[in-house]
C-alpha cells in the first residue's frame, strides 16, 4: 500500500478521533483514536498501551485499512480503503 494513501488514512481516524482497523498479511488489529501512530518511509508505527507496546506494519504488508466511526451516531458507516498486492 502506498505511504500517501496510509497517511491521508491514519489522518482522517485522527481527526475524526475513530478507530482505525489494519489489515495485513498475519492479523487484524483496531488502533484506538488514544495510540500513537505515525507513518514512517517503509512501514506503519502504532504505539499503543502508554508506549507499552508498539506495532511495525510494513506497508506491502497491509492490504485494507479502515476508518471505524462512531456506530452510535452513524449506525453502519465505516469508510475504508484497500490495495492487493501482486
Amino acid at each position: 500500500m502506498d505511504r500517501e494513501i496510509v497517511k491521508r488514512i491514519v489522518d482522517e481516524a485522527r481527526d475524526e478521533e475513530a478507530n482505525l482497523v489494519v489489515w495485513d498479511k498475519r492479523d487484524t488489529f483496531t488502533v484506538e483514536p488514544k495510540a500513537e501512530v505515525s507513518a514512517e518511509d517503509d512501514y506503519l508505527r502504532v504505539k499503543m498501551e502508554d508506549g507499552k507496546a508498539t506495532v511495525y506494519v510494513e506497508y506491502d504488508a497491509i492490504y485494507k485499512l479502515v476508518v471505524e466511526r462512531d456506530r452510535a451516531a452513524r449506525p453502519g458507516t465505516r469508510a475504508g480503503f484497500g490495495a492487493t498486492s501482486s
